[in-house]
């Protein structure tokens, strides 16, 4: 007699739980799946030899991830864009009030304003001196905070921030060139198009 001796990979359920699928977007259950190479005898699984992968698969999509999602928090994540929407508010609004090299009072109180309604939160005169210092050290931070935050936001989070620069920038009741000019590239760095920007503005002063 003799024997048949072999190697296959065979897909086994390691675990079971409930996660939260990112293509859902919602809790659903899932399977920790491992693959291992197997020995066999005449075709027939025997034994493990060695894990070749393991994955997740979503039980109402289908879809697989690798094992990191079962540590995502989506709650998380939107406390962290959350915080970055903060933080690309304030530095757009300083640089709005620096555009002129002049900060007026009639700007500082806007921004503390908006801020409050937007955030739900007081901004002290300290925070603002020290955003003033720091948009005056680091000026290209707000080009490098919109681009990280533009893919996070949807249309209306865009134009809100969009909205916010501009109210800072009449809030002196003057609109010079160089404030139109960073507030165009505020739009480009936001994914605003051009007739999208005209017609924000229009919205505005109807």
């Amino acid at each position: 007699m003799f024997f048949i001796a072999g190697t296959k990979g065979q897909t086994s359920t390691a675990a079971r739980g409930e996660f939260y699928c990112p293509q859902c977007q919602a809790y659903t259950r899932y399977l920790h799946q491992q693959v291992h190479q197997k020995a066999t005898v005449f075709f027939v699984p025997v034994a493990n030899l060695k894990l070749l992968g393991e994955y997740i698969e979503c039980q109402s999509c289908d879809g697989t991830f690798k094992m990191e999602i079962l540590d995502y928090d989506p709650q998380e994540e939107q406390r962290e864009i959350e915080a970055l929407y903060r933080t690309g508010i304030k530095k757009v609004m300083t640089m709005m009030m620096l555009a002129d090299e002049k900060v007026e009072d009639s700007e500082i109180a806007m921004m503390k304003d908006i801020y409050r309604k937007v955030a739900q939160d007081d901004l002290s005169d300290h925070e603002i001196k020290e955003e003033i210092e720091n948009c005056i050290r680091y000026p290209t931070d707000m080009d490098e905070f919109l681009k990280d935050l533009a893919p996070c936001l949807n249309e209306n989070g865009r134009e809100m921030i969009f909205k916010i620069a501009y109210y800072v920038a009449i809030a002196d009741n003057k609109f010079l060139s160089k404030e139109e000019t960073l507030l165009r590239n505020i739009g480009k760095l936001l994914q605003l198009s051009s007739a999208h920007i005209k017609g924000i503005i229009a919205e505005i002063h109807e």
